[in-house]
């Protein structure tokens, strides 16, 4: 099902991308100092997680088909979490 992408829709998806991607430097920064990494290991994956889920998710909010979007999402939980949502239009796809 398509529909039409929001001016708000883009400021969302740009804001979440942006949001990730700071992320990403803070995780880089961390990772680089050793002590930080054996003592905050988890903390860590966490953060790439986060990143993940950011990314997924505003890639589902500037997206014209967004079941097609959440289809194309890799992290299961996360797919199945918005699969639920969506129900019936996702069935409908995929018959």
């Amino acid at each position: 099902m398509t529909r039409e992408v929001t001016p708000l829709d883009e400021r969302l998806a740009h804001e979440l991308d942006r949001a990730r991607l700071l992320l990403e430097e803070m995780g880089d920064e961390l990772a680089t100092d050793i002590e930080v990494v054996n003592s905050h290991y988890v903390a860590l994956q966490t953060v790439d997680i986060v990143m993940q889920i950011v990314g997924h998710i505003a890639n589902v909010v500037r997206a014209e088909d967004q079941v097609d979007a959440v289809d194309n999402i890799g992290m299961h939980e996360l797919k199945m979490k918005l699969k639920a949502v969506l129900g019936e239009e996702a069935c409908e796809k995929a018959a």
